[in-house]
C-alpha cells in the first residue's frame, strides 16, 4: 500500500511555534549550509525517518528471526566516504609502486637470463660476442626456467584452494 506518489511534492503545515523556533535557529546557526528550507527540511525528515526505523519492529510477515536493518545516520554516510576515498588513495599508490617493482623484475630477469646465457655459451666453447649481448640476443629465459617458473605459479595457484602444501612449504 503506497501511500505517496514519488513524483506528487508533499507540503507539511507545521503549527508548532517551538518546533517552528528551533528550525529557524538551525538555519541561523549555520546560514551557509543549506540553499534554502526545503533542504534544511528534508534533512531533518531523513534524520528522523531513521530514527523512527530503529525503534519498529519487524513486519508481521518477516521471516522468523528477521533483525531490524540499521539505517545509517548522515556522518556515518560521511565517515564511510572517507573510507573509500582513503582506500582508493591506497590502492592508486601502491598500484603504481607495485608496477615499479614489476618493471625491475622484469629487467632483472633478463639481466640474469643473458648472465646465464653467456656463462653457458662460454662453458659450451660457443663464441658470444658484444653485438649479441647489446641486441638483446642472451636475454631469452632458458626453457628449464620458464617450466620451473611455470610451476611455481600453478603451486601457487592451488595453494588458495590447499593451504600451504601445494609449494611444499608446510611444516
Amino acid at each position: 500500500m503506497n501511500l505517496f506518489n514519488e513524483n506528487t511534492p508533499i507540503t507539511v503545515r507545521i503549527r508548532d511555534v517551538r518546533l517552528l523556533a528551533k528550525i529557524n535557529g538551525i538555519l541561523k546557526t549555520d546560514p551557509f549550509r543549506y540553499a534554502n528550507k526545503n533542504e534544511l527540511l528534508v534533512e531533518l525528515l531523513t534524520l528522523g525517518v531513521n530514527e523512527k526505523y530503529k525503534t519498529m519492529p519487524p513486519p508481521p510477515n518477516a521471516p522468523a528471526g528477521a533483525m531490524k536493518v540499521p539505517v545509517p545516520d548522515t556522518e556515518t554516510m560521511e565517515l564511510i566516504g572517507e573510507i573509500k576515498e582513503l582506500m582508493q588513495d591506497m590502492h592508486d599508490y601502491n598500484k603504481k609502486h607495485i608496477e615499479g617493482l614489476l618493471a625491475h623484475l622484469k629487467m632483472s630477469e633478463r639481466l640474469s637470463s643473458a648472465i646465464y646465457n653467456m656463462l653457458f655459451a662460454i662453458a659450451t666453447d660457443k663464441p658470444v660476442v658484444p653485438p649479441q649481448v647489446e641486441l638483446g640476443y642472451l636475454d631469452e629465459v632458458p626453457p628449464r626456467f620458464v617450466n620451473f617458473l611455470t610451476e611455481l605459479l600453478r603451486a601457487i595457484l592451488e595453494e588458495d584452494d590447499e593451504g600451504d602444501e601445494g609449494l611444499g612449504l608446510a611444516s
